[in-house]
């Protein structure tokens, strides 16, 4: 099932696109860490971090949504979002604000959206400066954990 995502939002910058993740998903924000490289991974995992003794699957957020890898720079971070029991690291280009969008109207993605694109996001809303899109944490993190059967098949 599918969660809303409303309410208080942590804005990331993944390439050009502002993307908002819920903030009762993020467990903490954290300095990007080169991650170990695992053997026969898709591009999008990175790689395994231990975080106070727990392994966690940290996937490129820029090669799942935009097809190209996140360069890392000073301002790259490295997002803990929640699933479940478990914990997976979404490396994004920097992080910035946490916007409260309970209020603010939330739309639906634009038809011409290719459905590649569209699987990534649960809706948009207007900022004053421009449009938050609304990441679906469970069907990103459902294509790059190993073992789960779902990841390629969205």
């Amino acid at each position: 099932m599918r969660r809303v995502q409303e309410g208080m939002q942590v804005c990331c910058r993944v390439g050009a696109m502002l993307v908002g993740i819920d903030l009762d998903r993020v467990q903490e924000i954290n300095r990007h860490v080169d991650p170990t490289p695992v053997p026969l991974m898709p591009a999008h995992v990175r790689g395994l971090v231990n975080l106070r003794g727990s392994l966690v699957t940290v996937l490129d957020l820029g090669q799942v949504l935009r097809g190209q890898p996140t360069a890392v720079g000073a301002r790259t971070r490295t997002v803990v979002v929640e699933l479940g029991d478990e914990t997976c690291g979404l490396v994004v280009d920097e992080v910035g604000d946490v916007v409260d969008v309970g209020q603010r109207r939330r739309e639906p993605l634009p038809s011409h959206l290719p459905a590649d694109q569209r699987r990534w996001f649960t809706g948009l809303v207007q900022l004053p400066a421009e449009l938050l899109l609304l990441l679906d944490v469970d069907a990103v993190a459902g294509h790059g954990v190993p073992g789960d059967g779902a990841a390629g098949a969205r």
